[in-house]
């Protein structure tokens, strides 16, 4: 039960980080009302996905906001801290998942059939796409593009990796692979020095976000049946 319980509160961090939280929010982290409003936001988001409230929820908004707190005012920013950050927010919904796993049996959602892999798959394949665009996006913006150039192509290969390796194709993930080498092998010879150093970066950053995702939740995957 800890598994389903992880991927119902997985799926609400990962909606309340990057689908739900507004570019203002981002910007005005230091600001309390602009904190407050998305913590407000994780403890919504968990009660949507079990559509329950559960004490443990106060726990866990709690250390997303001290983590929250750690990284806005005590790390460099950079994709060091970035990685940092959501390592501690998923280490700390493993922990509530494994220390309170209870909370899923508890919803009324439980009846539903495979809701808690539907959920997995989701949050998985959201926190790669857009997870994965937040990190290519700090490294390919340091060396001077902020463009936004190849985003869309980015979030297509990043949820095919997900779904491949969550679904059990790690084979066909090779495919995708392949693929952006194909693509690589055309559009190198066409760029200038530094934006092939921007591709060959985002390319790498992209690939390893959506790899680095989709091959934990894939070993988490057989409990969820």
């Amino acid at each position: 039960m800890a598994a389903y319980t992880f991927a119902a509160l997985f799926l609400a961090h990962v909606i309340a980080d990057y689908v739900l939280q507004t570019s203002w929010m981002v910007m005005n982290k230091r600001r309390a009302i602009a904190m407050v409003a998305h913590i407000g936001l994780v403890f919504g988001t968990m009660c949507l996905t079990t559509a329950s409230v559960h004490p443990w929820f106060i726990g866990l908004v709690l250390a997303h906001l001290w983590i929250d707190i750690v990284k806005t005012h005590a790390m460099p920013e950079g994709l060091g801290a970035y990685v940092a950050d959501q390592l501690l927010h998923v280490g700390s919904i493993v922990g509530v998942s494994m220390l309170a796993p209870g909370i899923w049996p508890a919803s009324p959602l439980s009846d539903v059939p495979n809701l808690p892999l539907y959920y997995m798959i989701a949050g998985g394949v959201l926190f790669a796409v857009r997870g994965g665009q937040y990190a290519v996006a700090m490294l390919v913006a340091q060396r001077g593009d902020a463009s936004g150039h190849g985003v869309l192509l980015g979030w297509v290969e990043r949820a095919a990796l997900c779904v491949l390796v969550i679904g059990g194709f790690p084979w066909l993930a090779l495919g995708v692979i392949a693929g952006k080498a194909m693509y690589l092998a055309v559009a190198l010879p066409r760029r200038s020095a530094p934006a092939r150093a921007r591709l060959w970066i985002g390319t790498v950053v992209s690939l390893g976000w959506g790899l680095a995702v989709a091959v934990p939740l894939a070993l988490v995957m057989p409990m969820m049946h």
